[in-house]
């Protein structure tokens, strides 16, 4: 049986895209050895692949630089910073997964793009390397369409200039150790020739059309679940499981709370977020939800209030649930930018969160029924994008996995 090492970026938002994918893999007889945390093992329950672990001291490593991140999250999600970030924990796991592709001896090597530590590996040891990208990719046809990636990277090299010292010194160290494998900065996000399969559709994707044919725009993994409600009576709040806020959910309820609609309101995991404001009847507050839960309360919303995370994009377009887009970073003001240039929603535009100004966008995207029509025009290309199940297919046919 051929083998297939998929190195994942530890985070829900990376992972969750990758799961029908794997089931696939495995349906057709092609074994994944999958690395992530132990405490996403659950999401795969049920499906037939081998769950490896991140070592122990990396794990603990990662989530106290979470703790760290979660308290000021634009700051560390600036291009710099991040770019820091992933070299510093290439620097900690690239000789593990040398060691790991060694024992192992994957057929293929499926990497994350964030995960430069196991596509170094990969070529390291001369294995055929795949790009899983759960997000847009971020090269330069996607910067062409992006001014607000462009201006936050110029933005980035002034405020965050030490960050650009720290990474490339770190590279350099990576280098001596391994020989010039790593990525270079502009190719992180890129997907440099390899076969690359992109979560959204072609149309969604800034310049799309622009792409080779090694880059295969899947559409999302969950596309099967298209079936609509007849009803809608709630607006959704989710900002994702990094984001957290002391005031932002006490605006929200203000903002919502007399507007006649269920409100519904997701932590995201994440124990730093708090309300200090009564609760009204017609709000509920949940801690976290599972995949499922989050999918179906989407599926039956007027407005989705959300980060900007193009998975939480790619599950309101295929729902056909207007998005208002609060964002953290450069890149989820991107994204919003994207989404209210398609007519599928609207960016908040202000930095400080109001109530009387959140209300106005909120009232706003709800009653544009122009919104609506945009939203069925990008749900019908994903509806119309090559799956998870043909792409699966070509990924074993070429590289030979059956």
């Amino acid at each position: 049986m051929k083998k297939i090492m998929f190195v994942s970026f530890p985070g829900s938002g990376h992972i969750n895209p990758s799961i029908n994918l794997c089931k696939e893999l495995a349906d057709n007889n092609v074994k994944v050895l999958y690395y992530t945390f132990e405490k996403y093992y659950p999401k795969f329950n049920g499906i037939n692949i081998e769950l490896c672990s991140y070592p122990k001291e990396f794990v603990n490593y990662y989530d106290d630089i979470n703790k760290v991140i979660s308290k000021d999250y634009s700051k560390h999600y600036s291009a710099f910073s991040l770019l820091n970030l992933l070299y510093t924990f290439a620097e900690r796991l690239v000789s593990f997964f040398i060691e790991e592709m060694d024992r192992v001896k994957p057929d293929l090597v499926i990497g994350d793009p964030f995960t430069i530590w196991g596509k170094a590996a990969a070529r390291y040891h001369n294995i055929p390397l795949a790009n899983f990208f759960c997000t847009a990719m971020g090269d330069f046809l996607y910067l062409k369409k992006s001014p607000a990636h462009q201006w936050g990277t110029v933005k980035s090299f002034f405020l965050d200039f030490p960050h650009l010292i720290n990474f490339t010194k770190t590279k350099k160290r990576i280098d001596k150790k391994i020989g010039k494998l790593i990525d270079k900065p502009t190719d992180v996000l890129a997907h440099q020739n390899n076969f690359t399969m992109v979560m959204t559709s072609r149309e969604l994707h800034p310049n799309g059309d622009l792409y080779p044919d090694n880059v295969k725009f899947v559409g999302p993994a969950h596309v099967e679940d298209t079936q609509l409600p007849d009803v809608r009576d709630t607006i959704f709040i989710s900002i994702g499981t990094l984001v957290n806020s002391d005031t932002f959910w006490d605006i929200c309820i203000e903002a919502t709370k007399d507007l006649g609609y269920k409100v519904v309101i997701s932590f995201g995991g994440n124990k730093d977020n708090k309300v200090t404001k009564d609760i009204p009847s017609n709000i509920t507050i949940h801690n976290n939800l599972s995949l499922e839960d989050y999918r179906s309360i989407i599926k039956k919303s007027v407005l989705f209030v959300n980060h900007g995370g193009f998975n939480s994009i790619s599950d309101a377009i295929l729902y056909r649930t207007p998005l208002l887009i609060c964002p953290a970073t450069v890149e989820n003001t991107s994204n919003g930018q994207m989404l209210e240039s398609y007519g599928c929603g609207l960016l908040y535009p202000y930095k400080k969160i109001e109530v009387i100004k959140l209300r106005k966008k909120i009232l706003e995207v709800i009653n544009n029924d122009n919104t609506k029509r945009q939203l069925e025009i990008y749900r019908q290309s994903f509806l119309n994008s090559m799956g998870y199940k043909t792409v699966v297919k070509e990924l074993i046919k070429e590289f030979n996995l059956l």
